[in-house]
């Protein structure tokens, strides 16, 4: 039986909620209310910048901004989101940037839409906070600002003596109303309190451009600008505008909020000159009627093809004018890839087959190297820089090189494959019911053969990304071998994390000015590629970065930081030639039975502490053996294909015979 108070408890506060959200009273009631809280009547761009900075804000150690809104949802577009925000800051100051449409360019699948999906979520949740509280002319299909309301030559004086800036006019449905219903008594005009919403079309339109018209009244302009009543078309300029137009349209619902336009550049002419009107004037066009104004955030996404397109046209110079475009690429670094793809499996793709725990890892490698430009610099592979993207360091190279790399290569991601064509690949090869462990070789393969039905990659690329195969190959390797060399070694986390904990002892105590054993930070520092000279800088770096995640509550290990993380495994785990020793099968009987015990707690241990099931373990195991013997995995494609020198599908091995 279902607790009775249990459920009038749910009922009470499912009612508050609803009642914490509702206000109604007349126009003297708000403009009392504003004149206490002049905030209330911001405006859209504020109203955005509002709510994304309500979300909070923080800094990663080393100065780079990182807004809550957007972590755990995008990756690896720290650049990109920050002239976004950048964007609203300067608008809600009102400056002229507000009348520019935010472009989102990108390639398929690189997160435009997620960066609109979660603004929009953050203006709903802030409407419904009494900080981001907002107030409407009640039945206004606009849910129209109130001050509206008051006079062009009576709104100097709310400036002056209250700080209430007023912009806008009724639209004609409220100057319908004022006139007809109220005579001109603005104090008496009711006003509610509106929550946005997407699904209640309040505050937050959207529209795609190549949206099918069925009829006259689902035309693409008056799905924008709101249909026409034409039963009330009858009477005076005044009255059928405030009648017989609907005001239904995407634009209208937008208005004070956002609306987002996908597909901008596949519209018509006659929208696009639209949004143009918007954008610079504020106003929609009523056809015989006069305008309508409108304060909103226009977020367009679109293609780089389109783009392109667009921009070649040389009527559109106007519209040209009227774009902040913000480029939003593939994400290219490897440890950020791997966390999409754990987002999209958590969301709900289901695979029966186990995942290995570095095919992830290996899909991520070939997908990021797709997208990258080739390297520059001398003494420079594909790979390296996939690396140093991902913060491996590198003794040659400073964190300054990398960014300097990514300065020359403004277009870098904006193609390549995107990770919907990756899990599209890893759900295809999971439907295989012969297939009980999705081996790094085997999805590799798959996104491989998954290329002859991909019709954005031609015949020519498909030998460019044989080495991509190739290069994702190396990288599986040298993460097979790590995880071996971790599995090892007994009790080695607990090893690391000591290492890691006197290190991080000795640099507070070196930031502090207090005594510290230089060697002993010296001898990890050499391990992570840190130069004498750029020592001190690496010290507080790590020391702020690891204050930051104390002051967040956010748990952390030798795993928190790339670079510490390499070297403490690098000082901890045996080398090559001391797996390639004991873990390769002796000649001589007589040895075996230690051989087999050393195997035997590697192997457990992948499976125990790792993640491993007994295929994946058995054939990491000696995959890792034939990485450190320098054996072949892969010979040079032959007729378009690869050809493989492994099993690519791993099976519980059968128990040893004596």
């Amino acid at each position: 039986m279902p607790n009775r108070s249990s459920i009038q408890d749910i009922l009470a506060d499912s009612e508050q909620a609803v009642a914490r959200y509702s206000w109604d009273g007349t126009f003297a009631d708000y403009l009392r209310l504003a004149a206490g809280n002049p905030g209330i009547s911001r405006l859209s761009h504020r109203l955005v910048y509002d709510a994304i900075m309500n979300a909070g804000r923080e800094e990663s150690p080393t100065g780079e901004p990182i807004y809550r809104l957007f972590s755990g949802d995008v990756y690896g577009l720290e650049d990109q989101l920050e002239r976004i925000v950048q964007y609203f800051a300067a608008a809600a100051s009102r400056l002229e940037i507000r009348k520019r449409i935010l472009l989102l360019l990108g390639p398929p699948a690189g997160g435009k839409s997620t960066i609109a999906t979660l603004i929009k979520g953050a203006m709903e949740r802030f409407t419904r906070s009494d900080v981001g509280a907002v107030y409407a002319i009640k039945g206004c299909p606009m849910q129209e600002d109130p001050l509206h309301l008051v006079p062009h030559e009576v709104r100097p004086r709310l400036m002056d003596e209250f700080g209430i800036y007023v912009e806008g006019d009724l639209c004609p449905k409220c100057r319908y109303l004022l006139r007809s219903e109220y005579e001109g008594r603005v104090g008496d005009v009711p006003v509610t309190r509106v929550v946005f919403s997407e699904q209640e079309a309040v505050g937050i339109g959207f529209y795609i451009a190549t949206n099918p018209n069925p009829s006259d009244d689902a035309s693409p302009y008056a799905l924008l600008v709101g249909s026409i009543d034409s039963t009330q078309l009858g009477g005076d300029r005044g009255e059928v505008a405030g009648k017989a137009f609907r005001m239904d349209g995407e634009l209208n619902v937008a208005n004070r909020g956002l609306v987002e336009f996908g597909e901008i550049f596949k519209a018509d002419r006659h929208l696009l000159t639209t949004l143009l009107g918007l954008a610079q004037e504020q106003t929609i066009k009523m056809e015989r009627f006069g305008s309508v104004y409108v304060d909103e955030v226009v977020i367009a996404h679109s293609n780089e093809g389109d783009f392109n397109a667009f921009m070649k046209d040389e009527s559109a110079e106007a519209l040209k004018d009227r774009i902040i475009a913000v480029q939003i690429p593939y994400n290219l670094r490897v440890s950020d890839e791997i966390r999409i793809y754990q987002k999209m499996l958590a969301g709900g793709m289901q695979q029966k087959a186990h995942v290995a725990p570095l095919t992830l890892a290996a899909m991520s490698a070939f997908a990021v190297l797709t997208r990258l430009d080739p390297p520059d610099r001398q003494g420079v592979t594909l790979l390296d820089k996939l690396r140093m993207y991902d913060g491996q360091a590198f003794q040659r190279f400073s964190s300054d090189d990398v960014r300097d790399m990514k300065r020359r290569h403004p277009n870098e991601g904006m193609r390549g494959l995107s990770p919907r064509y990756v899990m599209n690949r890893l759900s295809a090869v999971s439907g295989d019911p012969d297939i009980t462990c999705l081996s790094p070789l085997r999805t590799l393969d798959a996104l491989w053969q998954g290329l002859k039905e991909n019709l954005s990659v031609d015949s020519e690329e498909q030998v460019k990304y044989a080495d991509f195969v190739r290069d994702s190959v190396s990288e599986y390797g040298g993460l097979a071998v790590r995880d071996i060399q971790r599995a090892y070694k007994e009790g080695f986390e607990e090893s690391a994390n000591d290492l890691l904990k006197d290190y991080l002892t000795n640099v507070d105590a070196f930031c502090a000015g207090r005594d510290y054993v230089e060697r002993d930070m010296r001898d990890i520092e050499k391990q992570a590629g840190v130069a004498d000279r750029v020592r001190s800088d690496f010290r507080h770096e790590i020391n702020a970065h690891f204050a930051n995640l104390k002051s967040r509550g956010v748990k952390y290990d030798y795993t928190s930081e790339r670079r510490l993380k390499a070297a403490i495994e690098d000082r901890l785990l045996p080398d090559r030639r001391t797996l390639e020793r004991t873990l390769t099968r002796p000649r001589f009987a007589r040895q075996r039975a230690e051989w087999r015990r050393l195997r035997s707690a590697v192997y457990n241990r992948l499976i125990g502490n790792y993640g491993y099931c007994k295929a994946c373990a058995e054939d990491l195991i000696e995959f890792a053996l034939l990485v450190v013997k320098n054996g072949a995995v892969l010979k040079t494609p032959r007729n378009e294909d690869l050809e493989w020198k492994w099993e690519l599908n791993p099976v519980v091995p059968a128990p040893e015979e004596e």
